[in-house]
Parts: C-alpha cells; sequence; structure tokens
C-alpha cells in the first residue's frame, strides 16, 4: 500500500491517544517560568502571565511591564516625600514662626504674670492711734494632687472639724479631678496656723499637701467706729468708699508686675521677684476717743427714740479740726462678710437737711452785726400768729414782746422771719453764705453736699421768711457744726479740716495740710453777743434743757424742721437736730447732732438731739482735760458752792494717748496699758482683740493683771481694777 503524501490532507486518527495528541497540538506553549524573577510556583506563574497579556490575551513585553511598575512606585515616593515635606514645613511653621494662640498655651504651662501691690498705709487718728492698718494673714492651702483618695478623706477628717466644716463636702471639694490648689480656710492668725499644722505633722502624705500663703487683710481695731468716714477696700486693697477711697492715691502701695516661673511639676522656681513700695499713712485730726463716744452716744439716741438714724461732728472751735463724724447705723468692716454698702453712707457730709431753727443764731448775728437791732431791741412776735403774704406763720411757743435773747430762747419762727424781711436777702443770705452755707467744706469727701441757699436777687419775700428759720434752705451736719463753731471763735470762721498730714512708709513728711483761716463773719462783740444769748436756751425755760451738762456753760439751739415724704412735708415726720458750744464761756468744742424720723417720744430736736449732745460733751471734756466749773457744778448737785467738801474737784486722769493692741511675730497679743481708762475706753481698748476682760470695781482702771507689754494668746484672761 503506498504511503500517503507528507503534505496531503492529514485524516483524524480515532481513538483516546489520538485525542490527547490533538489537545496537545491545540495548547498556547508552556510560558518558560525560569525567565520571571521570584515566581517558582505554578499559581503565581499564572498570576504573572496574566498580568503580561494585554486584552487581545497577547503578552506584553517584560520592559513596557518594568517601566510602568517604576512609574508607579515614582509616583507613590513623591507622594510619601511631598507628606514628609508637609510636616516637616508645618514643624518648622510651629517651631520658627511666631503664633500667639500657642505661644498663650505655652507660657500658661510654665510661666504666669504677676502683679504685687506695696502694702497698703495705715489710717491713724490725731494722737497716733490705728484707725485702719494691713495685717497678713495665713490662708491654709492644700495640693489634691499630691493625695491619694484614701488621703483626701483622711485629710478632710482630720482637719474639718478644727475648721468648723463638714468632712464630707471638704473630702468633695479635694477629690475634684484636675484640681492643684484648694483653699481651705483663711483670716487664720500664726497659732492657728500652728494648730493646723500639729494636726497633720505625723502623716507624711498629708503633711506635705498641705502648704500656707499670706494675704492682706485690711483692719480696723475701733470695729464699727468711723465706718462710714473710713470707708472700706475691696478684695485688692483698692479703696471703695469713705476716706479709703478718697486717699486711695496716698493709702495704697506700688505696683510691680513680673512674670511667675514654674518648672514642668508646677514648682515655682521665681528667683527674682521685685518689691513694691508700701504705702503713704495719712494722720487724720480725728480723735479715737471722742469717736468712741459719739459713737456711743449717738446708738443710744436712735434706740431710744426708734429713729431711722442718727449723725453728729464734733469739731475744735479754735482750729476746725474735725474730732469726730459719726453715723449710725454702721456696721462692723472687718466681717466682710455683713458689709451692707447702703450702711456705708457717710450722713454727716451727704445729707443736706432742712436745719429748721438752728439758723435762728446766724440770722440774729447778721442782724446785731449790721446794727439794725441790739440785744436791747423789743420785737414784737405777735403771740404766735403772723401772715407774709398769702402764707401763716406759727410758733410752737407763743410769745408776744421778746428780746433779740428770748427770740433765740424761744425760738420764735415769726420774730426770725421779720428780722430776716428788714435785713433784706442779701445782707441776710450773704452773712448765711459767710457762716458756710451753701458752700463745699473743702474736705473732699465722696458725696458732699453744699447743701441749698437761694439766690437773692431772685428769692420771694415768703421764701426769705422761712429761709430765717430754717426752711426753704438745706445745710450738712459739718456745715452747721462749722457755722456755730464760727461763733464760739469770736466770729472768725475756720476751715474745716480732717487730714492733718501725710508720711511715707520711712517716716518722712510728704504733706501738711495747716490750719486754715476762712474768713471773718461777724466780730467777737457780736459773736460773744450772740453765744451768751444762746446759753438761755440750756437753761431752765428754754428748749434744750437736756443739753445742759453740769460743771459746765453751754450754749446751743435746737432745731426741729418737718420732713420731706414724697415731695410733701409729712404730718408727724421730723428731724431733730441741736448744734452747740461748750465750755460757753471759753468755746472748746462746736458740735452737731441730728436725729432722723425720731418715732417714738416727743419730735423735738431738744429731746431727740439733746441728750445725745450732753453725752458727747461731757466726755469729750473729760477725755481732753477739761475741767468742770465747781461753782457750776455745786449748782447742778443742789449744794452751796461755798460748802466745804471732803475732795477737791478734779477730772480723773485720762493717758494723753489711747493704748493701742500690738502683736508678735507669731501672732500673740501684747497687752496694752489700760491705767485712767474708764470701763467703757478699756473695754473699746480690748474689743476685737479675743481677750476676755474680768473687771472688779467702778470708776478708773487703777491695777491690770498680767500687767502691760504681757504677751498673751487670743482668748486669755486680762483682770482690771476699777476705782
Amino acid at each position: 500500500m503506498s504511503r500517503p503524501p507528507r503534505n496531503g490532507p492529514k485524516t483524524r486518527k480515532d481513538g483516546p491517544a489520538a485525542s490527547r495528541g490533538h489537545q496537545a497540538r491545540n495548547q498556547v506553549p508552556r510560558p518558560d517560568t525560569r525567565s520571571t524573577v521570584g515566581l517558582r510556583t505554578p499559581g503565581l506563574a499564572g498570576l504573572a502571565d496574566k498580568l503580561r497579556l494585554r486584552p487581545g490575551g497577547r503578552r506584553e513585553p517584560d520592559g513596557l511591564v518594568r517601566a510602568r511598575s517604576t512609574t508607579r512606585l515614582a509616583f507613590v515616593g513623591m507622594m510619601v516625600l511631598f507628606g514628609y515635606i508637609a510636616v516637616a514645613a508645618q514643624s518648622a511653621w510651629i517651631m520658627l514662626l511666631p503664633d500667639e494662640q500657642l505661644e498663650d498655651t505655652a507660657a500658661a504651662q510654665f510661666e504666669s504674670a504677676v502683679q504685687d501691690r506695696g502694702v497698703r498705709g495705715d489710717i491713724l487718728d490725731r494722737d497716733g492711734r490705728v484707725l485702719a492698718s494691713t495685717v497678713e494673714l495665713a490662708a491654709v492651702h492644700i495640693d489634691p494632687a499630691l493625695l491619694s483618695e484614701d488621703g483626701a478623706r483622711r485629710l478632710a477628717r482630720t482637719l474639718a472639724p478644727a475648721l468648723g466644716e463638714d468632712a464630707d463636702e471638704m473630702a468633695s471639694r479635694l477629690l475634684v479631678p484636675g484640681r492643684r490648689d484648694v483653699r481651705l480656710a483663711d483670716g487664720l492668725t500664726p497659732v492657728q496656723v500652728a494648730e493646723l499644722k500639729a494636726l497633720v505633722h505625723d502623716d507624711a502624705e498629708l503633711k506635705h499637701s498641705l502648704f500656707i500663703r499670706k494675704d492682706p487683710h485690711r483692719f480696723y481695731p475701733g470695729r464699727g467706729d468711723g465706718t462710714a468716714l473710713l470707708g472700706v477696700v475691696g478684695a485688692t486693697e483698692v479703696g471703695l468708699a469713705g476716706l479709703e477711697r478718697v486717699l486711695d492715691d496716698q493709702l495704697g502701695g506700688d505696683v510691680v508686675k513680673y512674670v511667675r516661673w514654674r518648672d514642668r511639676k508646677g514648682r515655682r522656681v521665681t528667683l527674682d521677684r521685685p518689691e513694691a513700695r508700701p504705702g503713704n499713712d495719712v494722720t487724720l485730726t480725728i480723735d479715737a476717743r471722742i469717736q468712741r463716744v459719739t459713737e456711743a452716744a449717738l446708738v443710744r439716741a436712735w434706740q431710744s427714740t426708734e429713729a431711722a438714724g442718727a449723725y453728729a461732728v464734733v469739731m475744735d472751735v479754735e482750729t476746725g479740726d474735725i474730732l469726730a463724724m459719726a453715723t449710725v447705723p454702721g456696721l462692723n468692716p472687718n466681717d466682710g462678710a455683713s458689709l451692707e454698702m447702703g450702711l456705708l453712707k457717710n450722713r454727716s457730709v451727704m445729707d443736706a437737711i432742712e436745719p429748721g431753727s438752728v439758723f435762728k443764731p446766724f440770722v440774729a448775728a447778721a442782724a446785731l452785726e449790721d446794727g439794725m437791732i441790739t440785744e436791747h431791741t423789743v420785737l414784737n412776735c405777735e403771740k404766735g400768729a403772723w401772715v407774709v403774704g398769702r402764707k401763716r406763720i406759727t410758733d410752737e411757743h407763743p410769745i408776744g414782746e421778746a428780746t433779740v435773747g428770748e427770740v433765740i430762747k424761744y425760738s420764735s419762727n415769726i420774730c426770725a422771719a421779720k428780722i430776716a424781711l428788714e435785713l433784706g436777702p442779701e445782707k441776710t443770705l450773704g452773712a448765711l453764705s459767710g457762716f458756710g452755707f451753701g458752700r463745699e467744706t473743702g474736705l473732699g469727701l465722696p458725696g458732699e453736699t453744699r447743701g441749698l441757699l437761694r439766690d437773692p436777687e431772685s428769692i420771694r419775700r415768703i421764701e426769705l421768711a422761712t429761709t430765717a428759720y430754717g426752711y426753704g434752705a438745706s445745710a450738712s451736719a459739718v456745715q452747721l457744726a462749722a457755722a456755730i463753731g464760727t461763733l464760739g471763735n469770736h466770729g472768725v470762721r475756720m476751715k474745716p479740716r480732717l487730714v492733718a498730714e501725710v508720711r511715707n512708709a520711712n517716716g518722712d513728711l510728704e504733706r501738711r495740710n495747716p490750719v486754715e483761716e476762712d474768713r471773718r463773719v461777724v466780730s467777737a462783740k457780736t459773736a460773744d453777743m450772740v453765744v451768751e444769748m444762746m446759753e438761755a436756751v440750756t437753761r431752765k425755760g428754754g428748749t434744750g434743757t437736756k443739753a445742759a451738762v453740769p460743771g459746765y456753760r453751754v450754749a446751743g439751739k435746737t432745731g426741729t424742721a418737718k420732713k420731706l415724704v414724697d415731695g410733701n412735708y409729712g404730718s408727724r415726720e421730723r428731724i431733730g437736730s441741736f448744734v452747740g458750744l461748750i465750755p460757753a464761756d471759753e468755746p472748746k468744742l462746736a458740735i452737731a447732732v441730728v436725729v432722723d424720723g425720731p418715732t417714738v417720744g416727743p419730735r423735738f430736736g431738744g429731746w431727740t438731739a439733746g441728750p445725745a449732745f450732753k453725752e458727747i460733751a461731757q466726755d469729750s471734756l473729760r477725755i481732753l482735760g477739761v475741767p468742770p466749773d465747781p461753782v457750776l457744778l455745786a449748782e447742778a448737785e443742789g449744794r452751796d458752792p461755798l460748802e466745804p467738801v471732803d475732795e477737791p474737784v478734779a477730772l480723773p486722769a485720762v493717758p494723753a494717748v489711747a493704748p493701742a493692741v500690738t502683736w508678735t511675730a507669731d501672732g500673740r497679743l501684747r497687752t496694752p496699758d489700760l491705767s485712767g481708762l474708764s470701763l467703757r475706753d478699756a473695754l473699746g481698748v480690748v474689743e476685737g482683740t479675743g481677750l476676755a476682760l474680768q473687771v472688779s470695781g467702778s470708776g478708773r482702771v487703777t491695777t491690770q493683771q498680767p500687767g502691760p507689754g504681757t504677751v498673751l494668746d487670743p482668748g486669755a484672761s486680762l483682770e482690771v481694777a476699777l476705782r
């Protein structure tokens, strides 16, 4: 059989072998796996083949695949590089370029701006007694970060009873997350601090968490005495009211600012801390002892009459120095929790009242000085009723004919009006202005009123008539005291003076306010004549007998004015006043007392303000060492002045300078010398010190145990014997 041609038609061979041969011939050639780096397994090799295949199923060259992979790798690398560059740029921006917000955040962690103020200067009375002073008292703080939860609760159980607090409440304050400084108590003396430290001394954890800071506190030894005058300071030692506010530039120390640094644990590492210059000390003309008796007398007048308030001014006649200026009700500025700003109103300079009949002596002085009348001139007081235009003027004590002295004694509105009308507006109002009414006193106290005095060119006839007896005009208590003092100073008005001098912390004189004469208002003859007329007011039959002081001649004038209520005069509301000079024969003191709105007993000034004047005058003269007249004292006691007495009349000795309580560095007290003081004055000295005063006898202090200068702990007993 012939062999088929080589290139002839191919015939299919049946059978399995033929089928396998046919499949082998139709398969795609198997790739060489050795040419693919890293692919040694059949699965990965198949994957590599697929990556090289184009969509049409053809294999891509290795060079093309490598180029595409390199491009992708470069792109990813560039993106990572750009990321690093952005991070580096942002870091450089943060570290090298200023950013206020970041700087503030960093600074707050390690530094803080601190402002320190120099110690505030003292306010002293005329004899150097401290009226206001700044003391450093301790405050106890805890760092809760140094305590475990059990330690915080243990500390609360230990200290809460000693501080009068609830232990659970204290523990809750200590366990607040993130707190580093908790103030437990302030205003503590060194003795109290030592007691608290002793409670935690044996517990290392509690001991290390407790630290002490010193804070300035303004202290007023007289407590409520003169609060309306002195004022108060705020938490930053800046004056808020009264003299503390007016004299803030003098009293306040210099302010220094510096940066306080802390380490990473929050500990202070500041090395250079500048010292602030202390404030100046201010000496007033006030006498702390006279201020004390004035306050006490006003409290009794206020309580006995159930009035809205009472105030008074005591002035030295010869110099114009204000020795006392008091207002009640008041407050204790040492108790910061009970401060009521309304009670800090200094009514002696801020309240302008219609003075009523106290104007009459000044109108009479103007007429006498003019020569229009003499002390012997007889005036018709119309038996208590007189009509001016359409208005009717009446007298509380109707009289017919009277001399000028009797007009003052019986307080006739009608005759005072007649004198003013005849004298005329120019001379009447001009004289009143000369006495200081309608003018500023020059004290510079906050809210001071100048009062009201009408214009002589526009005043109506009825207004001039009512001005003569204190209606339609207004004045402050300081103006009243200065005016009555003018008569006592033989017609020369002195400028009221409150600040005597200012000295720096080294004691060097910075400023001195001299005694100044304002002007001569009337002649000495006229002034002395009116003073003598005013003496009848406190004698039998006068309107001011309750102001009489045994052993002294008193010249004064009562005043009772209707009080304005909602723009109209109230039917029963009154303001009672008394102004006077003592001793009348050689005046030392001018005193003005005002009782606002008495509701119990007679509303007349002689009844409401007269007793307070008597008490203030009597105690003040005793303090100043002015003895009573033996003859007048005998008459007041109802005995014959020529009758011999067992002991000569003498005023008990009073210390020239009131003793002051001083403190040692560890917070203990040095006992003051109370010799010669009355019980009231002795109580005033030790009040607020914590000393328990034990008294035996009556009169004045003769001995004390322990003796002066002994160092005592607060709460110790001080025994005094009086005789």
